[in-house]
């Protein structure tokens, strides 16, 4: 490891193509570096993952001497906040290294952000979108506004959707209740257009993936932040 470098691990699911390039985007001029490992996704959105599935990803990663890792999914957003505390601790217990979830930074940007309701981008069914919205509820964050695809779409359908449907996806959230806009899905590039939308709507955007950067960044005790990705990265209470 060279002198002051941080190196982070990503397990990121197989299918996605955001989280590598995004990372490093957003961790260019800092002093930490991001390692991914991949698993196989399962093709239902319900399918519990745990250690059985992302544990020799994990494995690979402690090897290569992490600070910090993330799992780079939001699925416990639907399947239980509680689950992924259980998968974050038994990724810190294997790799020795600080861990927490997509969906747990997303909680934790928005708690550090101050704000309680929240509207919801999901490029999902909208019957995972109430799932979501249940869960953040007993967090207690509530969701005022939701906005999903009129088409159910793949995980690589996800990754390459245009940057103005994207723009559209997230601006469909925004209400007069909403204090900040949450992006739960770590393969849509909604990262990149956060300041031109903070700008536009007058509020936060929390996405899932830069969510994750920012607290892994705090779990190795990095204390620069990426300049130019939004309000999340401004804040000085961090998790």
């Amino acid at each position: 490891m060279q002198p002051g470098e941080t190196r982070l691990g990503l397990i990121v699911p197989s299918s996605n193509t955001n989280a590598e390039p995004l990372t490093a985007a957003m961790l260019a001029g800092t002093r930490a570096t991001a390692f991914a490992s991949r698993f196989p996704l399962p093709a239902d959105l319900d399918a519990v993952i745990d250690a059985s599935l992302v544990g020799p990803a994990a494995d690979l990663l402690a090897e290569a001497g992490i600070s910090a890792i993330a799992f780079h999914g939001t699925s416990g957003s639907w399947l239980g906040l509680d689950h992924d505390r259980a998968l974050a601790a038994g990724l810190a217990e294997r790799t020795g290294a600080a861990a927490t979830t997509a969906s747990l930074a997303l909680v934790a940007a928005v708690e550090a952000l101050g704000v309680k309701k929240v509207g919801l981008v999901f490029p999902g069914p909208s019957s995972i979108a109430d799932t979501i919205a249940s869960e953040y509820g007993a967090a207690g964050i509530e969701v005022v506004s939701r906005s999903v695809p009129s088409r159910p779409m793949t995980n690589p359908e996800i990754s390459g959707l245009p940057f103005s449907e994207i723009s559209a996806l997230v601006s469909a959230a925004a209400s007069d209740a909403a204090e900040a806009i949450v992006c739960v899905g770590t393969n849509l590039r909604a990262a990149y257009l956060v300041p031109e939308l903070e700008s536009r709507l007058g509020v936060p955007i929390v996405d899932s993936a830069a969510a994750t950067v920012w607290q892994l960044l705090a779990l190795a005790g990095v204390s620069e932040q990426p300049q130019g990705w939004g309000r999340l990265f401004e804040t000085d209470s961090r998790q």
